[in-house]
């Protein structure tokens, strides 16, 4: 089963009474082979960690919630 693991990512504005968030594609069963749904549930927030820390243009933002999707994902929003 092909699997995408799905960060929402937000961020504070000055002046916005409402934070901006975004999601963002961490990985699929295509970039990672190893990855299933079970290892997507168990290993999500670790891997979220090591990518947060390859973009840093995401160093201000809040991981707000991961989800580890069945199939490929369609990005709703994107910064």
């Amino acid at each position: 089963m092909f699997i995408t693991l799905v960060a929402v990512l937000c961020h504070t504005l000055a002046g916005m009474p409402e934070p901006v968030c975004v999601e963002e594609i961490v990985t699929d069963s295509a970039m990672d082979g190893r990855l299933t749904w079970v290892s997507c549930q168990i290993d999500a927030q670790a891997g979220i960690a090591a990518w947060l820390s390859d973009n840093p243009e995401y160093r201000n933002w809040t991981l707000a919630r991961w989800k580890c999707v069945p199939g490929h994902y369609a990005i709703g929003k994107r910064a």
